[in-house]
């Protein structure tokens, strides 16, 4: 594919557009999995008397990092394949750092 090619263009710009929607609903979506993990049956227990074994902070720290990593490159990087594998691992980075949010309480 020619970089002048309009099509290529327009796809580049549209995955670039939902790289960046995706970084911004990580936001609500924290919030709504907090609020999941909060109501689990044993979270009061553990906020309470503490001493519940946890998720390392460096899952949370380095999924976070690699979506970020992986939506700048998807915004800087030209071409659509090159981005199209980056957007699949900030999908799958934010899709773990929720997961992690989600099994704070075991």
């Amino acid at each position: 594919m020619n970089a002048a090619d309009p099509t290529a263009a327009q796809a580049t710009r549209r995955l670039r557009k939902w790289a960046t929607v995706s970084a911004l609903l990580l936001v609500p979506a924290t919030i709504l999995a907090g609020i999941l993990a909060l109501t689990g049956e044993r979270a009061g227990r553990c906020l309470t008397y503490g001493g519940c074994d946890s998720n390392p902070g460096w899952l949370y720290q380095g999924s976070l990092l690699v979506a970020g990593i992986a939506w700048v490159t998807v915004l800087c990087v030209p071409r659509k394949t090159v981005g199209g594998t980056a957007y699949v691992v900030q999908l799958a980075a934010q899709g773990t750092f929720l997961m992690a949010v989600v099994t704070t309480y075991p």
